[in-house]
């Protein structure tokens, strides 16, 4: 290019700024005038070169609206293609921006060593115009027309310039000129996004923004110009301050956005708190209660968690996550960023994200806080603890987390602590309560247990923790920012599981504590976790016979909608097990402990027992009876009565009876009328006194309940219920004498020509034939002797009764289908079967020596102990008193594997130890003490009286007693309760007998969806070998009187019953004592046991 006046303009403005507009307008002339009047490209490219020092001088004097102009002036003057470029400026098509971009690239694919220098003044020229468009205001309105030159700008730079200084330097001005675009114009979240569409082929986020959002269709792969950019120091600074301005501007709209959620659920949060601020964590009783809940309570509760104004959408944290990508992708592969979050932000979002179960949003912003506060710890957890659970959670991997092979593990370290604590405060301590083996737990692995487990062998070791352990690690959990969000999900599956399991009285422990998570961090996630857990325990209420008023099936018809769908392959409800399995929430409650430990050898042995299943089927007719016998040999009995709906009727009577028994008693039980009710109940003569008449009513009263009592039991013997089947309720005879039955049983089938199958049957009705005629039952014995039947000499009470029980066989076999039909022959043939069978277990039972003795009583055969697996609808009926139970070597236990898990550890019997008696604690039953205090004063016995003490399990322990006897108010629980019971390590080594002689110790609640609850099998649970109480209400002097001769017994005295021999159990000795009430039925048969029908000491001896 010559030199000219033109020319001459172009160098002195190159070298200072444009002033005004004349300035400009008189460049572009010259600058034009020069390119018309030259063709050479070396002089074209000369007057670009001095139009671009023009524009880069304005630019740095501030003027970036003359600059502008100057730069698309040089790109038009240029020589083709380059001249194209110009068209950038425009709204054109990313499609022609491409094109132009692969042409240059081509072009540039092709320059030659000495054509360097026009590389050089393209990428000056169009650096100068990025900065220019960067600082013009007018840019700012629609930045995304500066965003689409920004990315051209970078696929022509990657394409001209080769060397990695060099472009180096040119992508720190082209990051520096994006970044200032974003403060100055206020763009910062479309610049952040379109920094995130330039690198996404490093890590796509594909849902955070669609891939052609900015239509970029011509990306070359991974944008090196961002990364080569950050290497600068200037612009690492920029980037320090938009990241965080970005991640300000996220947090700001989080917390607006949950402010409104807030808001929105303002309303169902106070109905939660108003419902459950008066709830108990504690093991109730009347865990039936209703609900503070009303039907528009429920409805609105609802509707809130339908609304979608409640949730907090994905949207909401775009900003965040975008702010957290660009934070991680300039730290690349170090640890740390250059940008400095405070942790307790990242904490917060993460927390929010978690709120909302996005839990792949929570693992994106916890990097943040990992990368950029290491040492910073706003967790319980710590960050990489966290993320782990994070990742987990997403993958569904808990199998490596919670195995019960870790959680046993746990256990074992937490336990050599906690025994070395008790051996140094007192050798004899009662086994940990299920919480103290884990409150030491770290927090990592309370969360990941509440996490991961799918069942309650898990689940509720950690739960049981939050509500009843060191408060210390619930602080903890609950006081930090995350992890109350897996705290509630753990819990709300914690209830799910339980009530399926049906062990719904624990599950409603924990509801207030889930309401209490919920109404502090309420979010739509939380909300529904919550109601999932109230519904499963309303429906679980609404199956109960009790919802008269329907109130619970109201509640349950509003939120079951709200349950989710259960998984093929689920494990099945405790409703769909409860007419297969019985004591199903026993059993479970068994393997949580024994999960988290070895099992202990029991420490009582059985010998031989025989064991009846009482099942309710599900259909509307039948009850099943099951009969095992651990006798080998001795093939399993099964038989399905169409019985049910009498059945019930008779549960229905009892608990009508029941409810006149308490109301009587109860009538007496003001203040006023206690003397008078003292001088009643221990008054046994009824003499000519002034309150005769009021006595004699008052017995009455009573007779008239104890009668009613009566009919039930004989309901439940007669054809209409058990009929002859109650037979196989007998325990089993010698191990020979049944084989001898057995085959007596197939040899009166084939001579009758009937079905070999009814050989069991047979066998059944055989083993109980006593039973069959009781018309001669003098009190409960039947005298006899086979050697007096068909004798010349014979007896005629002895020829009676064999006719009596023979016809009766003849009739059973004939009435329940198992012969056809009996000829005279055949008739001859079953009574000489009968009395072989007679002379069988005569012999099995007395010896053949006692042949020539006057009578022994049948009643009293030499049977092995039977143990009753009842339907949990069942336990309030009076079993013990049928005929065949009446000798008493029957005892209730709660699963039909209670017995053979316990019948491999060392004997134990009553009688052989110290004995705790807690007599009259309360202090208010002077006659009760005035009784039972002198029986109680022997060598070795401990006696508590009028004195209510804490830790009694403690000192119990201390005693080192093998029984413990209560005999006062209740159930005793002020001394040992229900709660404690059921949630401390099961000690079947050391805990003693238990007699709780008070009103109704033995009742067991249960229904349809929920296993049998009482303090029966809290004290089974914790170890107790046998358990002793009462069914129902009964008076102080009746139980007082059988409590009495009990305790004689048991420590080997006489207590003045004349009987055939010595009891040899425990179950005979009460059978013995129960001959002592007024009243059989209502006080003797109230008391039952549970558990292992112990032996006694005195007889062992013997």
């Amino acid at each position: 290019m010559k030199p000219a006046a033109s020319g001459g303009i172009l160098l002195r403005l190159a070298e200072s700024p444009l002033a005004n507009e004349a300035e400009l307008q008189d460049v572009l002339a010259a600058a034009k005038s020069a390119a018309v009047k030259t063709s050479a490209v070396h002089d074209k490219w000369r007057t670009v070169k001095l139009l671009a020092a023009a524009a880069r001088c304005t630019l740095q004097a501030g003027r970036g609206t003359f600059a502008l102009p100057l730069i698309t002036t040089a790109f038009e003057l240029s020589p083709p293609p380059f001249s194209q470029l110009t068209r950038l400026q425009y709204e054109v098509t990313e499609t022609d921006r491409c094109e132009m971009a692969h042409l240059i690239s081509s072009i540039a694919a092709n320059t030659q060593e000495d054509d360097k220098e026009v590389t050089a003044i393209v990428c000056t020229s169009i650096m100068v115009w990025h900065t220019a468009l960067a600082t013009v205001d007018t840019s700012g309105s629609h930045p995304q027309t500066f965003l689409r030159f920004s990315h051209a700008v970078t696929h022509i730079l990657t394409s001209l310039v080769v060397d990695e200084p060099a472009l180096e330097n040119w992508s720190t001005c082209w990051m520096y000129n994006v970044l200032a675009f974003a403060h100055c114009h206020k763009k910062r979240e479309a610049v952040g996004f379109y920094l995130l569409r330039e690198i996404h082929d490093e890590k796509r986020l594909s849902d955070l923004v669609p891939v052609d959002e900015w239509g970029f269709s011509c990306s070359t792969g991974v944008n090196i110009c961002v990364r080569l950019g950050l290497r600068g120091s200037h612009v690492a600074t920029m980037w320090k301050r938009f990241c965080a301005s970005l991640y300000a501007e996220g947090s700001l709209v989080l917390r607006e956005a949950q402010e409104e959620v807030c808001r929105h659920s303002s309303d169902a949060m106070s109905i939660l708190q108003q419902a459950f601020q008066k709830e108990t964590t504690h093991l109730q009783v009347d865990f039936r209660r209703p609900l503070a809940l009303s039907i528009n309570d429920v409805i609105a509760l609802r509707d809130t968690v339908l609304d979608a104004k409640v949730c907090l959408t994905r949207k909401k944290f775009d900003l965040v996550r975008l702010a957290s990508f660009l934070v991680i992708f300039e730290s690349g592969e170090s640890y740390l960023s250059s940008v400095d979050y405070p942790m307790a932000s990242v904490s917060s979002v993460v927390a929010l994200a978690q709120r909302q179960r996005y839990t792949d949003i929570a693992v994106e912003i916890l990097q943040l806080g990992l990368r950029t506060n290491s040492n910073g710890n706003s967790f319980v957890v710590s960050g990489k603890e966290l993320k782990l659970l994070f990742e987990h959670t997403i993958s569904g991997d808990s199998g490596i987390q919670c195995s019960p092979h870790h959680i046993q593990s746990l256990y074992i370290s937490a336990q050599e602590q906690q025994q070395q604590q008790q051996q140094q405060q007192h050798p004899n301590e009662p086994e940990m309560l299920l919480h103290e083996a884990i409150q030491n737990w770290s927090a990592f692995d309370m969360l990941r247990t509440l996490l991961f487990s799918e069942t309650l062998e898990g689940l509720l070791p950690a739960a049981i923790t939050l509500i009843r352990g060191d408060t210390k690690l619930a602080h903890q959990l609950l006081s930090d920012k995350v992890a109350p969000s897996f705290v509630l999900e753990g819990l709300s599956r914690t209830v799910i599981s339980l009530v399926e399991e049906g062990d719904v009285p624990l599950a409603r422990c924990f509801l207030p504590l889930l309401v209490g998570i919920c109404v502090r961090m309420p979010s739509q996630a939380h909300l529904l976790l919550t109601l999932q857990a109230i519904t499963s325990f309303v429906q679980s209420c609404s199956d109960d016979d009790d919802d008269d008023d329907g109130e619970w099936k109201a509640l349950t018809a509003i939120l079951l909608p709200l349950m989710p769908p259960r998984c093929a392959g689920a494990t099945l409800t405790y409703q769909e097990t409860k007419t297969t399995v019985i004591g199903r929430t026993f059993s479970k409650r068994c393997q949580v402990f024994d999960t988290l430990r070895s099992a202990v050898s029991a420490s009582s042995s059985t010998y031989d027992y025989s064991q009846l299943q009482i099942i309710l089927t599900a259909d509307q007719k039948g009850v099943r009876l099951v009969r095992t016998s651990s006798i080998n040999g001795i093939t399993p009995w099964e038989k399905v009565l169409p019985v049910k709906e009498v059945l019930l009727e008779m549960v229905n009577r009892m608990r009508d009876i029941e409810l006149r028994n308490r109301r009587h008693l109860d009538s007496f039980n003001s203040e006023e009328e206690f003397t008078t009710l003292e001088k009643i109940h221990n008054d046994d003569s009824i003499g000519e006194k002034p309150n005769d008449k009021r006595r004699v009513e008052w017995w009455e009263q009573r007779h008239a309940l104890d009668r009613a009592l009566g009919d039930v039991v004989k309901e439940m013997q007669s054809e209409n219920i058990f009929g002859c089947w109650r037979l196989a309720m007998c325990g089993d005879l010698t191990y020979s004498c049944m084989m001898e039955l057995q085959s007596m049983a197939s040899e009166l089938l084939q001579r009758c020509e009937a079905p070999l199958k009814h050989v069991e049957d047979v066998v059944m009705i055989l083993m109980g034939l006593p039973f069959l005629k009781i018309c001669h039952v003098f009190k409960d014995r039947l005298p006899f002797n086979p050697s007096h039947v068909n004798m010349e000499s014979s007896c005629d009470l002895c020829n009676e009764i064999f006719l009596d029980i023979a016809q009766g066989l003849e009739t059973e076999l004939l009435n329940q289908g198992i012969i056809a039909s009996l000829g005279d022959d055949d008739v001859t043939m079953v009574r000489e079967m009968c009395l072989r069978t007679l002379r069988a277990i005569w012999n099995a039972s007395f010896g053949e020596e006692k042949q020539n003795v006057e009578h022994l009583d049948l009643l009293q055969l030499t049977r092995s102990p039977v143990y009753l697996v009842l339907d949990n609808e069942l336990h309030c009926l009076p079993f013990e008193a049928i005929d065949v139970f009446r000798c008493g070597n029957v005892s209730r236990v709660p699963t039909a594997t209670f017995i053979s898990l316990r019948s491999n550890g060392r004997s134990r019997s009553l009688g052989d130890g110290l004995t705790y008696c807690a007599i009259d604690p309360n202090g208010v039953m002077p006659k009760t003490s005035k009784r039972l205090l002198p029986v109680c004063q022997r060598n070795g016995w401990t006696v508590n009286s009028n004195g209510i003490t804490s830790g009694k399990l403690r000192e119990l322990y201390a005693s080192q007693a093998k029984l413990y006897v209560y005999v006062g108010h209740g159930k005793g629980e002020r001394f040992l309760n229900r709660q404690e019971l059921y949630e401390r390590f099961p000690d079947p080594i050391n805990f003693p007998a238990v007699f709780l002689m008070g009103c109704s110790s033995a009742y067991m609640d249960s229904g349809p969806s929920f296993d049998c609850f009482g303090m029966p099998y809290a004290f089974l649970h914790a170890g107790c070998p046998l358990f002793m109480g009462c069914l129902w209400h009964v008076t102080d002097g009746e139980i007082d009187r059988l409590t009495k001769r009990l305790l004689m017994l048991i420590s080997g005295d006489s207590c003045g019953d004349s009987c055939v021999r010595r009891p040899q159990t425990i179950g005979e000795a009460l059978a013995l004592v129960r001959q002592a009430c007024k009243l059989p039925f209502l006080t003797g048969y109230a008391t039952v046991l549970y558990g292992i029908n112990l032996p006694l000491q005195s007889a062992i001896e013997e």
